[in-house]
């Protein structure tokens, strides 16, 4: 497709609109990476200079993500997540229509140190389920999580765990354990991505990540789990409902 070098209109905002009409007919789709630039010289039919300040501007705006070495990605839409929720990944998004899948990266038994006895009400020493997983959305990673139990309340639990899908649907099925919405603590700061983050998030190191520190606790206020996991800023947005 060639631009027009007659109309008044500069040829960088006519492959803007391009490109944004590419975007929004799903040419080009969310998290995709646009061809490079001497592609899309090739493809439009101009200059080096007019692909790179179209790039730039549609970067500004917020539908490309410039990676270095890596190229010029589509931005993914955010999906809304309500701050005080206590719904698992799965039962998340499945109410938004996504595809979730999850990958276990570390699953053992380790002695609680002080901060987890005191965060789950138990001894120290104590025998913990650490569980690290990442999470995917549509094939995409979006959360990495990090959670402890005690083995003490749920017994085997790493077994039930590498058999379904849903951590909250073994907790509540086979542990009869009833979560209470209104008694989840929080604390959310923002992060640079370390290295190894970065590396399973899919992103730069020093890009900015959501970082999650919750206790869940049940219907009579006793601890579930802790839980901390990261996602990035540009995935998510935060909801409260009041």
């Amino acid at each position: 497709m060639k631009l027009n070098s007659s109309i008044s209109t500069p040829l960088y905002d006519q492959l803007k609109q391009i490109i944004k009409d590419s975007i929004f007919q799903e040419v080009y789709k969310q998290g995709e990476r646009l061809p490079n630039e001497t592609e899309l010289c090739e493809i439009y039919g101009v200059s080096r200079i007019t692909v790179r300040r179209a790039i730039q501007e549609l970067t500004e705006e917020g539908l490309l993500d410039r990676k270095q070495g890596k190229g010029t990605f589509v931005m993914r839409n955010k999906l809304a997540r309500e701050l005080v929720s206590v719904d698992g990944f799965t039962d998340f998004h499945k109410h938004l229509g996504k595809n979730p899948s999850k990958r276990i990266l570390v699953c053992e038994e380790i002695k609680a140190t002080p901060t987890i006895s005191e965060s789950l009400h138990i001894a120290q020493n104590a025998p913990v389920l650490r569980l690290v997983r990442l999470m995917f959305t549509d094939d995409y990673p979006f959360i990495l999580d990090e959670t402890h139990y005690s083995l003490e309340r749920f017994p085997d639990l790493a077994s039930h765990f590498l058999e379904n899908s849903s951590t909250y649907d073994v907790l509540k099925n086979i542990y009869k354990v009833k979560l209470n919405n209104s008694s989840t603590y929080k604390i959310i700061t923002v992060i640079p991505a370390p290295g190894l983050e970065a590396e399973y998030l899919d992103c730069e190191i020093g890009d900015t990540l959501f970082n999650f520190d919750k206790i869940v606790y049940d219907e009579n206020k006793v601890p579930i789990h802790t839980s901390n996991f990261k996602t990035r800023t540009d995935l998510i947005a935060l909801t409260i409902t009041t």
